[in-house]
């Protein structure tokens, strides 16, 4: 027995938005991924001392990549359709 699965107009016209959406949060997920794999190299050039710090404390590089994990994680949130974790329960 087959399931038949009844949409109205309103289901269509929101679909491509919707995906819209996804595609934006996803894209925005991977530049900050790309930003963090940049920012741990960088740390790690400095840990090493193949790179000198240049104004830049090594504590402050480790706090921007702690932003940038905590940036990541809503962002992957948000991907799935969840709340942020703002507090507001946005859901996406």
């Amino acid at each position: 027995m087959s399931a038949t699965l009844l949409l109205s107009d309103a289901d269509f016209q929101s679909a491509p938005r919707l995906s819209a959406e996804r595609q934006a949060a996803n894209e925005r997920l991977e530049r900050l991924q790309q930003q963090r794999e940049l920012l741990q190299r960088r740390i790690l050039r400095v840990e090493e001392g193949s790179e000198p710090l240049d104004g830049s404390s090594l504590a402050s590089l480790h706090m921007r990549l702690e932003g940038l994990d905590q940036d990541l994680e809503r962002q992957r949130r948000r991907a799935n359709g969840q709340c942020c974790n703002c507090g507001g329960g946005c859901k996406g």
